[in-house]
């Protein structure tokens, strides 16, 4: 990220606009994104609708030093959940192809627990992304969690990248839906109680079986990887959000 850029986060879009005109910065002045939760003046970033927590700014500045001020980027896949260290990592797995459904069949959960990072990133790591891979379109396929901040904050990082780099490909994919109560509890024992072996054998256990849901994510994330590397030479950019926990379900997009 650039070094005079600054980030300046607020609760509702009025006290933003308040902070930006005591800067000397006047609302004409400000680019919004498509979302509308994030504005920019210059090297100044204005993002209202999150708690302006370290989580937000972490993950906003996190975002912000993938695509602000350097050469063109790859198009990016970002598989979000709480953590961004169990379903966003199967999800990323899966887009990736370094793992398959047939491998789960055949292996058991346990198989999830070899996965990189799965289980193993901790609550400092809450709003960074990991690079998990380059998928066949050469897409960037990243893990992220961010927390209880949810999908607020996914819309205003959606912002954050169309307006650092408005030619950015990216898709935000949320895949915390997939989450039912023996996953959250899996991953408090493990992560939060420390309580390791039987927290990760109880998520896995039930990530194992909802692999087909996010296998479904993945199949729309790769399609839309896809359609990316076919109009390369385009220089528009599409940055969204989607529902990967909704993918495949009859009456529902994708």
């Amino acid at each position: 990220m650039q070094s005079k850029s600054r980030v300046l986060i607020a609760r509702s879009k009025e006290a933003a606009l308040k902070s930006s005109v005591e800067r000397g910065i006047r609302p004409g002045d400000i680019t919004w994104g498509s979302q509308g939760y994030a504005g920019r003046s210059g090297a100044l970033f204005l993002v209202w609708g999150v708690n302006p927590s370290p989580l937000a700014h972490r993950a906003m500045t996190a975002m912000l030093k993938i695509y602000l001020g350097k050469a063109p980027p790859s198009p990016g896949i970002f598989y979000v959940c709480y953590a961004g260290t169990h379903t966003s990592v199967v999800a990323s797995t899966l887009h990736l192809g370094s793992i398959r459904l047939e491998d789960i069949d055949a292996c058991g959960p346990a198989i999830l627990s070899c996965m990189p990072y799965f289980d193993r990133r901790t609550t400092a790591d809450i709003g960074v992304p990991v690079l998990l891979g380059k998928d066949v379109n050469g897409s960037e396929v990243y893990a992220l969690g961010t927390g209880w901040l949810s999908r607020m904050l996914e819309l205003c990082l959606c912002d954050l990248v169309e307006l650092a780099y408005p030619g950015a490909r990216v898709c935000f994919c949320s895949v915390r839906g997939v989450l039912d109560f023996r996953a959250r509890l899996g991953g408090f024992l493990s992560r939060r109680l420390n309580l390791v072996s039987p927290g990760r054998h109880i998520i896995c256990g039930s990530l194992s079986k909802k692999a087909h849901v996010l296998y479904e994510a993945t199949r729309y994330c790769l399609d839309l990887s896809s359609k990316w590397k076919d109009n390369e030479n385009h220089t528009e950019g599409e940055v969204i959000w989607i529902d990967g926990s909704k993918q495949g379900r009859v009456g529902l997009p994708g």
